[in-house]
């Protein structure tokens, strides 16, 4: 079996992503940049990222589409806009794709999770965030929380570029040579 690369469709961006759409759930928003500031929990002092209001955040630490690295971008699912409300709907093999002005960087969901995060011990916090750092692979993290009616959880979704393997074929992240 041939070994299957990846071809570059688009450039990697230099500035955050401006747009999102993910056609399976309705989504279509703007991206605005967000950061984090210094929280006391547990008389601990944590960074905790902030939520856009009325659009989706882009974590200003997170890499730029196109490029290395993880991505990532939270949004509200039940109050101020509910951007993400239907992100727990989201499945594997659909797609979604984030806009750098007018360049389209496609990705498709790979993975979805729904992690415990109120009233778990600190650690576990922590180990959820780990979906919100660093990797070497180029993804797209998504994250809100869940269910709609509380906030004890996060819903993170995972997507990757599709690979191209020839003209008309795509192969599926996760696929076989991926």
């Amino acid at each position: 079996m041939p070994t299957i690369t990846p071809t570059p469709v688009r450039p990697p961006a230099h500035s955050p992503p401006t747009r999102i759409v993910a056609p399976a759930i309705g989504l279509d928003s703007p991206v605005v940049e967000v950061s984090w500031e210094p929280t006391e929990r547990d008389g601990e002092l944590v960074g905790v990222w902030l939520v856009a209001d009325y659009a989706a955040g882009f974590h200003s630490t997170s890499a730029y589409p196109g490029n290395p690295g993880n991505t990532v971008i939270a949004g509200h699912h039940n109050i101020r806009g509910k951007v993400f409300r239907y992100l727990v709907d989201l499945a594997p093999g659909d797609e979604v794709f984030l806009y750098v002005g007018d360049v389209v960087y496609p990705y498709v969901v790979v993975d979805k999770m729904i992690l415990p995060d109120r009233d778990v011990p600190l650690e576990q916090r922590r180990e959820n965030a780990r979906w919100i750092g660093p990797f070497p692979d180029e993804r797209l993290t998504l994250v809100t929380c869940w269910p709609y009616t509380n906030n004890t959880h996060r819903v993170i979704v995972i997507a990757k570029p599709p690979l191209e393997e020839g003209p008309g074929e795509v192969i599926l992240p996760g696929a076989s040579g991926y």
